[in-house]
Order: C-alpha cells, then sequence, then structure tokens
C-alpha cells in the first residue's frame, strides 16, 4: 500500500514552500528519518526527512513547484514491500486506499472544483481537477475557455478548518482596499489566494466598481531582434522569498527616511584596544555588537521603534524584548538571521553569537529558529561603500537601521578648528503609521549619543 509524503508546517505562520532540490530520486529506497528533499519556506531551506521507510515510488511536486503544508508531495511503499509498483499503479492504489468520505475531504484542501474568473479580453481562467488517470496526484492545470455570459461567483478555496486559503499579504491587502477575499480566485497552488490576484479581482470592472484598484504590473516585451540575447531564469529559491518580502514591506509600510551621522573617534580608538583581549578569547569583534548594544538601549527609550501592527486585529504590538535581525548577503541572497534578547548580552557575547550567524547563514545553514522573532533590524553595508542608503523595512518590523562605512572626513570644531575625524553615517528607514518623524530623530539622536561615548556600552563587557 503506498503512502503519501505531505509537507509539514515546518515553521510559524509557514503557509507553503517551494521545493529546492530531490535528495531521492524515484525508485530509490529510504530509511526513517533520511532527508528526502530540500524545502524553502520564508524562513529557511530545511531538510525534510521521510517519516517512512521503505520506496521512494513518486515525486508528486517537481523542482521549483511551490505547494502548499499538507499537500501531498511524494508517494512511498511499505518497508516490506520486495519490488517497487509502476508511479501510475501506486498513484491510483493510494487513491484507491481512501473511503470515499475522506477523497472527499482531501480534495477540498488539495484540489478545488473547477472554478472560473472573468477575464477582461473576454476569455475565463479555469483551474480542473486532476484526472482519475493520472492517480488524483497532479497539481492544478490552468486552460482558458470561453466565457460564458454570466459567471457565479465560486465558492473560495479553504483550508482544513475552513478558513480561506490566501497568503498572509494578500490578506492585508485585501483588507486595505476592502475587498472580501471570499470572492478573490486564487492562482496559487491548490488555489491559494496571492498578491496579484488581489490586484486582478479590484482591477476587474465588474469588481472594482466604488473602489480604486492597484494598476496590473508592466509587461516586458523583448525588442525585436534581441531574442537570441536575452536569457530567462525562473524566480526561484531565496530570490522568490526576497521578492515577495520586498513586495509585501512596500505595500504595507509607510517608509520615511531619515540620515544623520556619528563622530566614532572613540569607538575606532576603543576597538582597536580591545580586539587583542576578544581575540584571546576566541572571538573576533567588528564595530557590529557596538551598534546593536547602543540600537537596544535607544530602542528601550523610544519604544515606538520596537513595535509590529496587527492589521487583522488593529492593534500595535509594543515588544518588551529586543531581538535585532542582522541582514547578511549570501551567494543566494540577502537573509536576516536574528540576535536575541541583546539588551541582556555583553558586547563579547554578541560578537561571538553575531560571527556564528554571519557563518551559518553563508554557508546556508541557519535553521528556521535563527531567522524568526525580530523586532528590529540593522543592516550594515559599510563595506560596499556609498554615502547612504535607503534600508527597505523587514515588515511586520516597524524599522530599520543602516550603518555605513566609518571614514575620516574633515570637521569643524567647536573653536573653529577644522580636524579629521572617524565619521559614519546612519540612515534609519521607519513606518510612519508606528513611528513620528520627532520620535524617529530621536533615537537616531541617541543612538549616536552612545557611539560617540561609547564606555557606556561596556560596563557590562
Amino acid at each position: 500500500m503506498a503512502r503519501e509524503l505531505r509537507l509539514p508546517e515546518l515553521a510559524e505562520s509557514v503557509v507553503e514552500g517551494e521545493i529546492i532540490r530531490w535528495l531521492v530520486a524515484e525508485g530509490e529506497s529510504v530509511v526513517l528519518d533520511q532527508p528526502v528533499a530540500e524545502v524553502l519556506t520564508d524562513k529557511a531551506t530545511v531538510e525534510l526527512p521521510s517519516p517512512y521507510a521503505g520506496v521512494l515510488l513518486k515525486h508528486l511536486a517537481a523542482e521549483g513547484d511551490v505547494v502548499a503544508v499538507n499537500s501531498a508531495i511524494a508517494l512511498f511503499s511499505d518497508a516490506e514491500a520486495e519490488a517497487a509498483p509502476a508511479p501510475a499503479a501506486a498513484a491510483a492504489s493510494a487513491t484507491a486506499s481512501h473511503p470515499p468520505s475522506l477523497l472527499a475531504a482531501e480534495e477540498r484542501s488539495i484540489v478545488e472544483p473547477e472554478r472560473r474568473a472573468q477575464a477582461d479580453d473576454g476569455e475565463s481562467l479555469s483551474l480542473f481537477k486532476p484526472s482519475a488517470e493520472a492517480g488524483g496526484q497532479a497539481l492544478p492545470q490552468l486552460t482558458r475557455t470561453p466565457a460564458p455570459s454570466a459567471v457565479q461567483a465560486p465558492p473560495a478555496a479553504r483550508g482544513a478548518f475552513g478558513r480561506v486559503l490566501a497568503v498572509p499579504a494578500a490578506r492585508r491587502l485585501a483588507r486595505e482596499l476592502g475587498v472580501d477575499v471570499e470572492h478573490v480566485i486564487g492562482s496559487g497552488p491548490h488555489g491559494r489566494v496571492r498578491v496579484d490576484d488581489v490586484r486582478s479581482h479590484t482591477a476587474a470592472p465588474a469588481s472594482a466598481a466604488g473602489r480604486f484598484g492597484l494598476p496590473p504590473a508592466p509587461a516586458y516585451h523583448t525588442p525585436a531582434g534581441y531574442e537570441d540575447r536575452e536569457e530567462r531564469v525562473p524566480v526561484r529559491g531565496l530570490r522568490r522569498v526576497i521578492a515577495n518580502q520586498m513586495v509585501a514591506s512596500h505595500l504595507h509600510t509607510v517608509r520615511t527616511l531619515h540620515v544623520d551621522e556619528a563622530d566614532v573617534t572613540a569607538l575606532v580608538e576603543l576597538r582597536e584596544k580591545l580586539k587583542p583581549r576578544a581575540a584571546a578569547r576566541g572571538v573576533r569583534l567588528s564595530y557590529l555588537p557596538f551598534v546593536m548594544k547602543a540600537v537596544a538601549t535607544a530602542l528601550a527609550e523610544f519604544p515606538a521603534l520596537n513595535t509590529s501592527l496587527d492589521e487583522a486585529k488593529n492593534e500595535i504590538v509594543r515588544k518588551k524584548y529586543y531581538n535585532l535581525g542582522m541582514a547578511v548577503a549570501t551567494e543566494a541572497g540577502l537573509i536576516v538571521p536574528v540576535v536575541r534578547d541583546v539588551d541582556t548580552r555583553t558586547i563579547l557575547e554578541l560578537a561571538s553569537d553575531i560571527n556564528r550567524l554571519a557563518e551559518a547563514a553563508k554557508a546556508g545553514k541557519v535553521t528556521p529558529d535563527d531567522l524568526k522573532g525580530g523586532t528590529f533590524s540593522i543592516t550594515n553595508i559599510g563595506s560596499l561603500g556609498g554615502l547612504f542608503s535607503f534600508p527597505i523595512i523587514n515588515a511586520p518590523e516597524a524599522a530599520i537601521l543602516g550603518v555605513h562605512s566609518i571614514k575620516k572626513r574633515p570637521v569643524v570644531l567647536a573653536d573653529d578648528s577644522i580636524v579629521a575625524r572617524q565619521m559614519l553615517y546612519l540612515s534609519l528607514a521607519f513606518d510612519h503609521r508606528l513611528v513620528d518623524g520627532a520620535e524617529g530623530a530621536n533615537f537616531t539622536g541617541r543612538v549616536i549619543d552612545l557611539l560617540e561615548n561609547p564606555e557606556a556600552l561596556m560596563l557590562d563587557l
């Protein structure tokens, strides 16, 4: 009897995952807890262990497919099976082994009945169940059919608990636009509603009456004569996660930028003195632990910067803990591991944790726990050059601080003398719904004061 491997909920709030790579081919034997696939969520890339011992009969999702949590992604034989049956036969056997009532429940959560959405060009987009010949396991296929004269709104795709299947960003956008997500046709895995679906729904003439809609994404067309000089790469893996997060940040924050500079001459001198002591303890001491300590102190004094907006409940969440995300550039893209409880840690403890997380991120070995729970983020882009930047908020956090290059620049002192000082630009991007301009400026000023007088940060070295 064939058994299904379903995509588990790999982390809190994760609703889907992308199959990055199958580690076990069809027809290969596996043992219990052997990794069978690499799965990417919006939290991290994880190896999925097999809950069975036996033979992997068939991949139900291909590499690059984005599948919903609890969806079947592979079929396994029993460990006692002497030979693996043909994949198609195994799939049919798995379908036949389920009683009709269970199949009906699974169909509601995996593949919805035929659904149609009226399109602007007079056609409708239809979503069909996979055929019985395919064993009921194929992913939904999109086809275009002539539009009927009148189309009744189809029922929304729902999960196991009756909730409409939709990604969080799509729910937020629907609330902002006054759209009932129940009436939006989902184009994601198994009918899940995505941001583009909400946009399309509001842009359609029949559903946008009395509301404003977002314009469609600009279409790209290859210039004539250049067809053989372009390469197309699917938006997959970490790049897809980053793109979705950037869109969510753009749609659901009101970004404002505040830029200031700090004279960190004293900090540069202090770090040079402490580097040998840190090295003796096996710790590489950068400037980031000092910045984190200053930020945590300032967040305690200006708590609006350490908040999030729970739009579903229309509540501001004020956090009394300080978990700081640090942006790390990797070959695959940018990720943000989190250093926890910064206010209670010493400079050397922070330095050790920063080094550990940075190395794990670059090696692709961060865990989902390493990437969640952040309350405020820091992006240290000084090594890349540039004067200053406009960092993108790591929604649903309220703010992010950009830390730039420390460079010697001429500074006019109070006695009108001009001297060379170690100067640092800081750029604070914050959500103006949660943080007023004065709060942002005062917060940055407090961080600057601590960095210019770093002795206060060393009380708990």
